[in-house]
């Protein structure tokens, strides 16, 4: 059983200003990620490039409403978390860790399909879901990178 008591934050774990970094970055590359899903209209005929899409929507919010979180209430008023505060966020960090690597991977192999087909990669369109499924790959590797960073904490 989880005890309710505060934790001391670790290299790297939520509330810290690693973690805030590492937040950060992970922000960063899920925006990235999205909007070169979306610059090309006809993402919207493939099932993967919008899951892909959806996917990082969830990220964006989560990476986005927990870096405001940490920002306010654990790096200037130096409020600790509670155990299960942690816990909350390092199930949620595994399931969109998940899901980024599941989008990604689906977004590649469907790349993978259209640049044998070159008919279907007309302006660049193959390169920007090429490079979106890269980033989505990238971000799940960060968010299990904080995820294992905060189950360090958990006693």
């Amino acid at each position: 059983m989880i005890p309710w008591n505060r934790h001391v934050p670790s290299w790297g774990s939520t509330g810290t200003t690693w973690g805030i970094l590492l937040r950060s970055v992970q922000l960063t590359i899920s925006i990235a990620s999205f909007l070169l899903i979306i610059i090309r209209p006809d993402f919207y005929y493939y099932t993967s490039f919008r899951f892909l899409w959806i996917v990082m929507c969830f990220i964006i919010t989560w990476n986005g409403l927990l870096l405001a979180w940490e920002a306010i209430f654990h790096c200037f008023f130096r409020q600790p978390l509670l155990q299960i505060e942690v816990l909350m966020i390092v199930m949620l960090d595994w399931v969109l860790s998940l899901l980024s690597l599941v989008a990604g991977s689906a977004s590649a192999s469907v790349v993978g399909q259209l640049l044998s087909r070159k008919e279907l990669c007309r302006h660049n369109f193959c390169v920007y879901c090429q490079v979106s499924a890269g980033l989505a790959l990238l971000n799940w590797f960060l968010i299990l990178v904080s995820a294992m960073f905060n189950i360090r904490t958990l006693k």
